[in-house]
């Protein structure tokens, strides 16, 4: 009954707050938000909501998880990595969109009900209905986007050049344009150890501060 409780509350949370699109599940190290609208960061801690536009910075040992609201989707930013978040509220569901500037992202995409999740760097924009990946983007080196389930369509900005890549597979985009589908090895995922791409099966706990300043516990359990 507890563990129900909880479920229904956070459902009443996302209904309320409707320019919150996701909320900060786990955060470790140097983890800072500018929200947006804003000029100053801030610390990002967990249980903190994040809206459209809002972006996330982190460290050299810096972590941060979030969760978009509508369908547990959930995007892992490891250390050194910069990004803002889109979602653009459609009732209950959040169309969603992701801007990399540089660093490593590893992500587990829920199906996304015929719509597009679209993830965005300087040289590549890649297509994702939903799956699991990793990325990392640099802005000397590109992109590399490794298909760990599902299916994903990359598009090389500079030449206009898109390709498939499937569950196993690695593609890397240049900036001079090149875009290559190989066979994923064990070195391509190198420096996403800490990040496991897969959705919890687990219980998950956290305070959150609602729109009166009020701390409440949530309890979410995964299937």
């Amino acid at each position: 009954m507890r563990i129900l409780f909880f479920i229904v509350l956070f459902s009443v949370l996302f209904c309320k707050s409707s320019d919150k699109v996701a909320i900060v599940i786990k955060t470790d190290g140097e983890v800072l938000a500018t929200f947006s609208g804003l000029n100053t960061k801030q610390a990002l801690k967990t249980g903190s909501s994040l809206g459209n536009q809002d972006r996330v910075e982190t460290g050299k040992n810096g972590f941060a998880a979030i969760m978009y609201l509508d369908d547990r989707t959930i995007i892992k930013i490891l250390d050194d990595s910069d990004l803002t978040i889109f979602g653009d509220r459609n009732g209950n569901k959040i169309n969603k969109a992701l801007d990399i500037k540089y660093g490593k992202i590893a992500a587990g995409i829920a199906p996304q009900g015929g719509k597009e999740f679209r993830i965005a760097t300087p040289t590549s924009v890649a297509s994702v209905k939903g799956t699991e990946l990793a990325i990392s983007s640099s802005t000397a080196d590109g992109d590399s986007f490794i298909l760990i389930e599902g299916l994903i369509e990359v598009t090389n900005l500079i030449t206009g050049e898109t390709t498939e890549v499937k569950e196993g597979e690695t593609v890397i985009s240049t900036p001079e344009g090149a875009l290559e589908v190989t066979e994923t090895i064990e070195e391509d995922l190198e420096g996403f150890e800490l990040a496991e791409v897969e959705r919890s099966n687990q219980e998950l706990r956290f305070e959150l501060e609602d729109d009166e300043g009020n701390i409440k516990e949530v309890i979410i359990k995964f299937e």
